[in-house]
């Protein structure tokens, strides 16, 4: 795994990944890195998570290759009645792909990593034992 994207395995089952702050997101490089990411790592990294938040406030915009195996890992998620948040979507250019594609109708999105770990914390409450 690239050291530019940080995994934490939290005892809770939430599997956080967060782009580290010396990936230039927005430099070509910065974006192949991201790419090859969600097209070679992204879907078995999170293969036996049942809550998965990406923080993607570095990111600069994401293309197909990034947002299909998103997208595949949030149906996977949701059949399983787990649940995947995306969280620091904060660059203009990202915000509108997620509208334009209403991909921000589909996906959870949370301001931050801790008001997702909040939202999960509240909901758990209301969650089966």
């Amino acid at each position: 795994m690239h050291h530019s994207i940080l995994h934490e395995q939290r005892p809770d089952g939430v599997h956080i990944i967060r782009f580290g702050p010396d990936l230039e997101a927005g430099s070509s490089q910065g974006q192949q890195i991201v790419r090859d990411f969600f097209g070679l790592e992204f879907l078995s990294c999170t293969m036996d998570s049942h809550c998965v938040i990406v923080d993607l406030s570095p990111i600069q915009t994401l293309d197909s290759s990034s947002l299909g195996p998103l997208v595949q890992r949030l149906r996977e998620l949701q059949d399983r009645h787990g649940r995947l948040i995306l969280c620091g979507l904060n660059a203009p250019a990202l915000r509108e792909i997620f509208a334009l594609t209403r991909f921000d109708q589909i996906f959870e999105i949370s301001a931050s990593v801790e008001s997702a770990l909040a939202a999960l914390d509240n909901d758990e409450d209301d969650w089966p034992s």
